[in-house]
């Protein structure tokens, strides 16, 4: 398969719509600095060949491939090729099976190129400043958070050779026709070695700084890997035709581990041995040069777990399960490594009762109700101890001897963070199954969260430590819908809708030991020292963004802002008292509507996806929509949408604006040639389109932004372009 990707032209009239490119200039430097970024003879490919077949007790699949993926970005790239095997083999009259996969994976990538901060550049830099001086070297310009893009991407290099093997077999024994057991293990690793030069003519390195015009170079590799084993037995067995009994105990065992290694100098007179030689760098003996570094590390953990589970079915119309697990991770604390959770489900299939067989509209009707604790061990490794860490040193007649001390405060008793779920769904299929689909409401309850608190010192050496402390609620509703809209002899058209509504709080942040009245995220980035963007708080919900509320501006263009009692405030008179939850970064409404329509030989897919009841707070406009930005560039907003302000920038909801929006994010197009031919079973041609259109009413560039966690909704300063992509393909079976 052959697969294009071009620079949508679109985007360069959003960036118009949106004042980054001023429609009525000739496009000056701006406009040819990102013109520049840009890869535009970009091509993408990827190639698969894969092989199967055997005999009655062996089969096999063999499959490799090549794929040569360039960036939007110049300087930004992946070539990578590897492979699978897989073999399954059966012996003992059937009641042996093996399983057996490998599969490896080599690609060197370009980092350099597509960083955000590149194409911010694009947008705030002077318009009117050329990109090269007369003599063909860069020009620089000293503005506050200003650098030539095209100098960094000549000057410097930065690449990562990586290899990713797993390996995993299975061997399952058939004991009697009930009982069975089985063994799995598996082994993964990865490991990348990275390069990264900056030559004497890098600006950061010229005459004057403190690398003194001479070059830096530093390497690093880095390994992981884990291996796993698990050892289950499993029973099956059917009474009466109508009783059936399952159930399943087991073991597992996983250990992880991590390694790596950098080290960097500087000081090279030339740029001839790129980061070949580090030894040639004159900072280990200069002591005017910034110091050469080195550094090593390695990190483990295991985790080990004991489980079970029984499942019973009556005539095929009651279902009940049970599922425990008895889990242990070397992350916690001495007194809490092992947590218990078990989980409890029942259904009914309601359409199998003997009243439900009249009813001709419903085809299946099934009810189901659950309740499960899962744990969480989603911390870095070693915070339940206490690790060291290097200080200064102290001379001892005449020697210089490093000293050591607590890196951590030590907690025995940190452990797993649980989330409790109740689960109430329905699932259905009407009208000789043209709809069918499932319907869920879901609250669940994060218990004991792990989290990083201030630590009062003394009695604690550390300012920080990890505990468990807080907890969350989480509600909402799922649904699903499959329907066959049209299904003849020529053409069909099936539709699938999936759509979900979320609403979570925080029910508790603080204990008796360790207080918080809220926890702030995000810190808007310089200049101004506008503080942080979000702020959770008990009974407040994850994604609330908070700070002040705008009232408009006085006379003379400055803010004017409400206070708690509704008068209005100068920035300079606005308290922390002031301050209100403005809006919330976290999308209530998500939704998806696929199409799938055939034609013969032809078929066509579109998929919609929506998002909905969310803010976004647009600091490009926060910050280049603003005429104190300059001697910077600004948004052509600045001089029409916001010229009314002749302030310096504020946070505020006056740059909160809702996100709503729905995208066609894929059109396929495909073709299956009929054939009769003895070698080829298959052959498929077919186009698809990505990203092809936004509908929204936010006025950035695209609402899709990150949307989990503490910090969702933010469209950040920096940019990096939305693509269109098409791809063109053909997929053969022989």
């Amino acid at each position: 398969m052959r697969d294009r990707k071009f620079f949508d032209a679109a985007g360069f009239r959003d960036l118009i719509k949106q004042g980054l490119i001023n429609e009525n200039q000739d496009f000056g430097a701006d406009t040819d600095l990102f013109d520049e970024l840009i890869n535009k003879s970009n091509l993408s490919q990827y190639h698969n060949f894969a092989a199967s077949g055997g005999t009655e007790n062996t089969n096999y699949r063999a499959s490799v491939f090549y794929s040569n993926m360039e960036g939007i970005a110049k300087e930004n790239s992946r070539e990578q090729f590897g492979g699978r095997v897989n073999v399954n083999q059966k012996g003992l009259n059937d009641r042996l099976t093996m399983s057996l996969n490998l599969a490896t994976n080599f690609n060197k990538a370009n980092l350099l190129g597509g960083g955000t901060g590149d194409f911010e550049q694009a947008i705030q830099r002077n318009p009117t400043a050329p990109l090269y001086n007369e003599d063909g070297t860069f020009y620089e310009t000293t503005a506050y958070n200003n650098y030539n893009p095209l100098s960094r991407l000549a000057n410097r290099i930065s690449e990562r050779d990586q290899q990713t093997t797993s390996a995993d077999v299975r061997l399952q024994v058939k004991l009697t026709d009930y009982w069975s057991v089985s063994g799995f293990g598996s082994y993964l690793r990865n490991t990348y070695n990275d390069r990264y030069y900056r030559s004497s003519k890098d600006w950061d390195n010229r005459p004057g700084s403190s690398y003194q015009g001479m070059g830096y170079a530093s390497k690093s590799n880095y390994l992981s890997w884990s291996k796993t084993f698990e050892a289950t037995t499993d029973y099956r067995r059917t009474f009466n035709d109508v009783h059936t009994v399952t159930g399943l105990v087991g073991y597992s065992y996983q250990y992880n581990t991590e390694e790596s290694f950098n080290v960097n100098n500087n000081g090279f007179t030339t740029d001839a041995f790129l980061d070949w030689n580090l030894g040639a760098g004159s900072a280990i003996q200069n002591t005017r040069l910034p110091r050469p570094g080195m550094g090593s590390s390695k990190n483990d953990n295991t985790l080990v777990a004991f489980f079970g589970r029984v499942n019973y079915s009556f005539d095929n119309k009651y279902y009940l399960q049970a599922i425990v697990r008895h889990e242990g991770s070397s992350r916690f604390g001495a007194n809490h490594k092992w947590g218990t959770f078990p989980a409890l489900s029942a259904g009914w299939t309601i359409s199998e009762e003997g009243f439900m067989y009249d009813v001709d509209a419903i085809d299946e009707l099934k009810l189901r109700v659950g309740y499960g604790v899962t744990g969480n061990q989603g911390i870095p490794n070693y915070q339940s101890l206490v690790t060291l860490s290097t200080g200064g040193v102290y001379p001892q007649n005449g020697v210089y001897y490093q000293t050591y001390g607590a890196a951590r405060n030590p907690n025995p008793d940190l452990r797993w963070e649980q989330k409790q779920e109740l689960n109430v769904g329905v699932d259905f299929a009407l009208f000789k199954r043209r709809i069918s689909g499932s319907l869920d409401l879901y609250n669940r309850n994060t218990k004991d969260l792990l989290y990083n608190y201030n630590a009062q010192q003394p009695p604690y050496v550390r300012d920080f430590i990890y505990t468990n402390v807080g907890s969350i609620r989480n509600s909402g509703v799922e649904l699903q819908l499959s329907g066959v809209a049209i299904n003849n002899k020529d053409f069909s058209w099936d539709i699938d809708l999936a759509t979900s509504y979320q609403t979570n709080e925080l029910t508790k942040l603080s204990s008796d030991v360790f207080k918080a009245n809220w926890l702030s995220f995000y810190g808007l980035p310089s200049p101004g020292n506008l503080g942080e963007a979000f702020r959770l708080e008990e009974g407040g919900a994850v994604g609330n963004f908070y700070g002040k509320e705008f009232a408009g501006f006085d006379e003379d263009g400055k803010w004017l802002f409400y206070k708690k009692d509704r008068s209005t405030a100068r920035a300079s008179e606005i308290s922390e008292d002031d301050l209100k939850i403005i809006g919330n970064g976290v999308p209530k409404v998500q939704a998806s509507l696929n199409n799938t329509f055939r034609y013969k030989n032809f078929d066509l897919t579109l998929l919609f996806r929506g998002k909905f009841g969310f803010d976004i707070l647009n600091l490009k406009e926060l910050y280049f929509g603003n005429k104190k930005w300059l001697p910077n560039n600004m948004l052509k907003t600045a001089v029409t949408k916001h010229n009314e302000l002749n302030d310096d920038p504020q946070y505020s909801d006056y740059y909160l604006e809702k996100g709503d929006f729905v995208k066609l994010d894929n059109v396929t197009l495909g073709y299956n040639v009929p054939l009769k031919s003895d070698y080829v079973s298959n052959l498929r041609f077919y186009v698809t389109g990505r990203n092809i259109l936004t509908l929204t009413g936010y006025s950035g560039v695209d609402p899709e932004l990150q949307d989990t966690g503490f910090e969702a909704g933010v469209d950040k300063r920096d940019y990096y372009p939305r693509t269109q992509s098409w791809s063109i393909g053909v997929n053969v079976s022989f």
